[in-house]
């Protein structure tokens, strides 16, 4: 029986389990050196058991775009990732660099810049925006690049180097006939269009040696008109193989659908080995993917039923370093799940370095630590959600007494509510974490406790935190209020009422829109009303969780409705209007998701008897998990 801890080889690289960390972007110094923040981020995924740990891509030249990540393009470079390579070296970990030869049609431009590409094809930001194409010369040139950067990868003490080969990323737009029409010898036939990757490879073998392992990531199927098919796909594994490849990392999709690569809270489980074991069947060396491998029976499974040689981690590195150490020591109870919220990808889009929703230590690993408290105090928490739960662990971890008063008879808050749905699994298992731990901190938890200023003062906490949330807001919609048939998308999404045959919810934000696919996975008929021009519209979420809560929309066949405004509810009909033109909809029940607003009543008298009382989370403003879990860890580590 294969494990995820057995001791393998790929090449002469020899790894103490099977579970990879794959490549993610980081935020670097302002050349595109390695940070000492980087480096200690990958440090802590060394140290937590990660038998290969593969960097972040790193472009090998600037000269045809603007730095998009890390960049080794000289010898002065070298240090930085040395630093970076010792300190996994030190925890036993592997490592290999991710190499890019840029990102061509995707680069981050502007409207009258046109980015250089394979062909003259749309750019993805700008699609009347035609890019400019390589010439023989600069491709030359890019060859050459790439090999000076894997020689400077195993000057800094690489095991290995990846090329980034997929995802429609530049070597990628090379690969495929729908982005490469060239007709010269690097384009046109399928061995046309695998010359650019492959003189990658040549110079790779050149420069650092027969032996030295060339891990390849690329897409088996695009998944979109006129992409990469499998058929192709398996081709082009074979190719790869023959060409000295030492192992292959499959992917699937691309950026026009970026929830195959990149998968969502939205997404099922293992959403790449069906494809992975397809190459695995045609090849005789290793083949690893990722695509939400977090579960470890499933990861286990995926192993030893010999779909892939290997498993990595994206996101779930992210949100706990600490993975392969924790399955290993069978403490299941103790991981920290990832939620799939792909604000780690927003924020490095933004400019911000990687950081995390669910782990606040992400990003700032250097000086996060927890340490223990000189002062033991008596703190109160009112409100067990998510960002009262985060502040309770973290303040027990530094010795507090910790108390918390939760006014229903479980944790959660609007947690629960949030992970309620069928397909928010992975927040669900999120907040069964966080009840571990307030658990096995011994954190002392009072249920169905309502608080008042009067028992607050009657406990004498020496410090008080309040995270009470948030509460619904009603709409002034004629008819509404007092609506027998009216009810609020957190209790829709928890159950509390029987919902009739015919919904119409209010609000195509984040609530309203899932609240509207689990009715509809669940046969009732759904009209989702928005009076802006777009779904979540206020909200700043991530493009592929945003592309596939949409797609999810339309597999659930929810009807929507955009810029439309909800005038008045009478009791079997909602009138709306767009565009000037009013119509009705019949309606057993109207859902409410106009928004929230803080739960803070108690805030202002409790500054006045308690010193120190804070406030976090939603009971500052209704913001997100990563608002509630960030302040309630700092409040704890800093304040208390």
């Amino acid at each position: 029986m294969k494990t995820l801890f057995d001791k393998t080889k790929i090449g002469n690289m020899k790894l103490r389990n099977r579970i990879f960390m794959s490549p993610m972007g980081t935020g670097t110094d302002p050349d595109g050196g390695f940070s000492e923040q980087s480096r200690q981020y990958y440090e802590d995924r060394a140290k937590g058991g990660f038998g290969l740990v593969i960097l972040g891509a790193t472009t090998c030249t600037t000269k045809y775009e603007p730095k998009p990540c890390n960049v080794l393009d000289s010898q002065p470079m070298v240090e930085r990732l040395y630093r970076v390579v010792e300190s996994c070296h030190a925890y036993g970990a592997k490592v290999a660099l991710q190499i890019s030869a840029g990102i061509g049609r995707m680069s981050f431009t502007d409207a009258n810049t046109p980015p250089y590409a394979a062909s003259s094809v749309p750019c993805t930001y700008f699609p009347d925006l035609l890019c400019r194409p390589l010439s023989i010369e600069q491709i030359k040139d890019i060859e050459e690049s790439f090999g000076n950067t894997a020689k400077w990868a195993k000057a800094a003490g690489c095991d290995a180097i990846e090329v980034q080969g997929y995802g429609g990323y530049l070597i990628d737009q090379f690969m495929s006939e729908l982005w490469n029409k060239r007709t010269d010898e690097y384009g046109g036939s399928l061995e046309n269009r695998m010359r650019f990757p492959l003189n990658l490879i040549k110079q790779v073998k050149e420069k650092c040696g027969e032996d030295f392992p060339i891990l390849f990531k690329f897409t088996l199927t695009h998944e979109i008109p006129g992409g990469r098919t499998i058929e192709e796909g398996l081709k082009i594994a074979k190719i790869l193989e023959e060409a000295g490849v030492s192992a292959l990392h499959v992917d699937r999709g691309c950026f026009e659908v970026w929830y195959k690569p990149i998968p969502t809270v939205y997404d099922e489980d293992a959403t790449k080995i069906d494809l992975a074991a397809k190459v695995k069947e045609i090849v005789n060396i290793p083949v690893f993917c990722d695509g939400k491998l977090d579960d470890p029976i499933i990861a286990q499974d995926a192993v030893n039923d010999g779909k892939v040689d290997y498993i990595s981690l994206g996101k779930q590195s992210i949100a706990d370093p600490e993975w392969p150490n924790k399955v290993k020591s069978g403490r299941f109870d103790d991981i920290r799940y990832c939620i799939y919220c792909n604000e780690c990808l927003l924020g490095i889009l933004e400019g911000r370095h990687t950081a995390c929703s669910v782990n606040p230590r992400c990003g700032f690993e250097n000086f996060s630590e927890v340490t223990p408290t000189k002062e033991p105090k008596s703190v109160l928490i009112i409100g067990g959600g998510i960002g009262g739960m985060q502040t309770a662990i973290t303040a027990a971890e530094r010795g507090h007494k910790v108390t918390i008063w939760e006014k229903n008879d479980e944790l959660g808050g609007l947690g629960i509510a949030a992970g309620a749905p069928n397909f928010k699994k992975s927040v669900r298992k999120y907040i069964q974490y966080l009840r571990n731990q307030v658990m096995k901190h011994n954190v002392n938890v009072i249920y169905n406790k309502v608080a008042t200023v009067e028992d607050v003062l009657k406990f004498r906490p020496d410090k008080v935190v309040l995270a009470t949330g948030a509460v619904p807001l009603l709409p002034p919609v004629d008819g509404l209020k007092d609506n027998p048939k009216a009810v609020m998308a957190v209790d829709c999404l928890l159950d509390k009422y029987d919902i009739g045959e015919k919904v119409v919810v209010i609000g195509g934000g984040l609530v309203g829109s899932e609240a509207a696919i689990d009715l509809a996975e669940k046969g009732r008929d759904v009209t989702l009303v928005e009076m802006l021009h777009k779904l979540v519209p206020k909200e700043v979420i991530n493009a592929n969780n945003e592309q596939r809560l949409n797609l999810k929309i339309k597999e659930a066949n929810v009807k929507v409705m955009l810029n439309t405004k909800v005038c008045c509810i009478d009791e079997e009909q909602v009138t709306v209007e767009k565009d000037g033109v009013k119509q009705t909809i019949p309606y057993d029940n109207v859902i409410i998701a106009t928004g929230m607003k803080a739960n803070n009543e108690l805030e202002e008298e409790l500054e006045k008897v308690v010193d120190e009382v804070y406030v976090i989370g939603d009971a500052d403003s209704p913001r997100k998990i990563w608002d509630a879990v960030h302040e309630g860890f700092h409040v704890a580590k800093n304040m208390l």
